[in-house]
């Protein structure tokens, strides 16, 4: 009997090639990029939730700085207390929350947009928050004056630390995901009468 080349002899069907584990080779090859694209996305979402939530906060809660009616108090975190975590209606855990205070100084040259179009106070992909809720950092006395007001909330990161840098900074040590919302004001022609009963205001900066 003549055997055709290529063709099993017993029953004439072309030979194939052994395919068992292919499927879970090719798995095991594009699962890495795969979930570390799921963890991006994850990640870019996670990131414009806070920058929403944390925006929002900020821009209801300075409107006590520009008013007067937070002029009693003489710290940042007192503020992100009474005022910001308020705000957030749950959005953010107040304790991950920072907030610097300044006087904004237009001597050096700088304009409006440049003041609130700040960077994260990063140095070597460590973050520095030495500037952010102390009262050495929290200036709204004085009416009529414009301020700098600029928070910052720290939540973690889903990449951790694979693509530091991009996604991730440093922080006590750990990879955190940093969030910055700047916004600049002019304190009102406020009266000193507005705080009868409140704590002595804050020194003029």
């Amino acid at each position: 009997m003549r055997i055709l080349s290529g063709h099993s002899p017993r029953c004439g069907r072309p030979l194939r090639p052994a395919r068992q584990g292919s499927v879970t080779l090719e798995f095991a090859i594009l699962s890495i990029p795969f979930f570390m694209w799921m963890l991006a996305i994850f990640e870019i979402s996670y990131d414009m939730f806070m920058q929403s939530a944390l925006d929002d906060a900020l821009h209801t809660a300075v409107r006590a700085i520009q008013t007067g009616n937070a002029q009693y108090l003489t710290n940042g975190q007192s503020f992100i207390t009474s005022f910001i975590c308020p705000a957030a209606n749950g959005r953010l855990i107040c304790a991950n929350v920072y907030v610097n205070v300044s006087a904004a100084n237009f001597a050096t040259g700088q304009d409006y947009y440049n003041l609130t179009s700040g960077s994260l106070p990063v140095s070597g992909n460590v973050l520095s928050l030495s500037n952010y809720s102390g009262a050495s950092s929290f200036c709204n006395a004085s009416p009529q004056q414009f301020l700098l007001v600029s928070a910052i909330y720290v939540g973690p990161t889903f990449l951790s630390g694979l693509l530091p840098g991009v996604f991730s900074v440093k922080y006590g040590g750990k990879a955190v995901h940093a969030t910055l919302a700047t916004t600049g004001i002019v304190t009102e022609p406020y009266s000193a009468s507005v705080y009868a009963g409140t704590a002595t205001p804050a020194a003029a900066c």
